[in-house]
């Protein structure tokens, strides 16, 4: 609507002009045809200035988006970054924890292998009494009989008796299937009658041959009161360092946890006391 007015306005002036009598018809022709020729141009003009508006929104919107990707490159960059130095951190006390873990677990091993060295097994002399009772279990052909006539001498304090039907239960009836708890009440028997070093040898054999057994909590936890009992701290902390490590959602964890803290309180107390004893009071 707009172009027709204005196509008729250049017509309408083109006329007055032509009425007037200033110019001749082929003047007015060739007017016509330029200022159709102007038309046409302008129109030309205003499609590529749309064109050319177009085309600076589309850059103007990838420009917006460019941005938008770099900073997102940025945060991302940021991020990783931070999450490196986090993975870093985490290595480095990982590194740490393993170093000071296989730090005391050799020195647990070379205790027992200390131990293992120290401790002779030659064969004494059995009581009459014993022999007696030995000869009772290996008339026993039952395993589960000796196994339930051992318990019974453990309840009698009998202790060397009951380790004795064990071991012959280990030796004769390997398919047993008490074989393991029978490994266990060995470390318990020597446990009872304070033989502490032997009673760490029996707990250390059976959890080589029983890691997951169902005694295993019990049998470690024990093996550290036996270096505590030994008034070998240092050693019984790594020990129960150990249950909390292997059996961490076990009742002998919590226990190992307290021993751990007496242990500490002990240490704490002792070093005050030596304190104490260096400061001379002046005279």
């Amino acid at each position: 609507m707009k172009k027709e007015k204005i196509k008729l306005t250049l017509i309408g002036i083109a006329s007055s002009i032509l009425l007037s009598g200033c110019v001749t018809t082929g003047e007015y022709e060739q007017m016509k045809a330029d200022i159709l020729r102007l038309y046409m141009e302008n129109n030309q003009l205003r499609k590529e200035v749309s064109e050319l508006k177009t085309r600076v929104d589309k850059i103007s919107s990838d420009l917006s988006a460019a941005t938008a990707l770099k900073e997102g490159q940025l945060t991302l960059i940021s991020q990783t970054q931070e999450y490196v130095k986090e993975l870093q951190l985490l290595k480095g006390r990982f590194e740490e924890n393993s170093y000071n873990n296989e730090r005391r677990f050799k020195e647990l091993n070379e205790k027992i292998a200390e131990l293992q060295s120290k401790i002779s097994q030659p064969v004494q002399p059995v009581p009459p009494k014993e022999t007696e009772q030995k000869k009772t279990a290996s008339e026993l052909k039952n395993p589960k009989e000796i196994y339930d006539s051992a318990h019974i001498d453990i309840k009698e304090k009998k202790y060397a008796s009951a380790r004795a039907k064990f071991e012959e239960i280990i030796k004769n009836y390997p398919d047993f299937e008490l074989i393991p708890n029978s490994y266990f009440w060995i470390g318990e028997t020597y446990y009872n009658e304070k033989k502490y070093e032997d009673a760490i040898l029996a707990y250390e054999e059976f959890l080589k041959r029983y890691p997951k057994h169902e005694k295993a909590p019990g049998a470690l936890l024990k093996e550290g009161m036996a270096f505590l009992e030994l008034k070998d701290r240092k050693t019984a902390k790594v020990v129960f360092e150990r249950v909390i490590e292997r059996y961490p959602k076990s009742k002998e964890a919590e226990i190992a946890q307290q021993k751990i803290g007496e242990i500490l309180k002990t240490q704490s107390t002792g070093t005050k006391s030596k304190s104490k004893t260096k400061t001379k009071p002046k005279q």
